[in-house]
């Protein structure tokens, strides 16, 4: 379960950092996330099957005029690099990437030893994504407005991966 804080301080981020549209996939920390964000007037939750779905609606709502971030489980980037790729070659598009960063150094999960918290920077890298890891809950608000206003004055994504320790108590 989440820790009531930073549930808290996860929808004052994103208020804050203008977000108005939340494409969800739920995953092993992001369900924490999606109750509070579906009872939560400030935002509209569109849930998807997969993250190459889920970064298509984000590119579609911001060309509508939203201020999109896509919850997604970072072993999915691999879906959604193909509309990333696409995303970029059309000129970028300002999107939050916000991904549950599974086998993180201390996760203590089994996507550890099948490498996926590599592959994920090395796919975020590629496609010339900045990101940042978040480890620690009063950090996270910061670190969501940050990054919004990174994608913002990139004119691309940027990702901010969750690492599940010590937000979801877990340390």
């Amino acid at each position: 379960m989440v820790k009531t804080e930073t549930l808290t301080a996860f929808t004052t981020g994103l208020e804050e950092a203008g977000i108005d549209l939340v494409v969800s996939i739920p995953s092993t920390g992001i369900k924490h996330f999606i109750p509070g964000i579906m009872n939560d007037p400030r935002f509209t939750n569109v849930p998807v099957a997969n993250e190459g779905d889920g970064i298509s609606i984000c590119i579609g709502a911001w060309m509508g005029g939203k201020k999109p971030v896509l919850l997604a489980e970072s072993s999915g980037l691999v879906l959604g690099a193909h509309s990333l790729m696409h995303s970029i070659r059309f000129g970028g598009v300002p999107m939050l990437l916000v991904l549950d960063y599974r086998g993180d150094f201390g996760d203590g999960v089994a996507d550890f030893y099948f490498g996926s918290a590599t592959e994920t920077v090395q796919i975020l890298s590629s496609l010339h994504i900045p990101y940042t890891i978040v480890r620690e809950g009063n950090k996270l608000k910061a670190e969501l407005i940050r990054g919004q206003r990174t994608a913002e004055g990139f004119g691309r994504a940027t990702a901010i991966l969750l690492n599940m320790e010590e937000l979801w108590g877990l340390s």
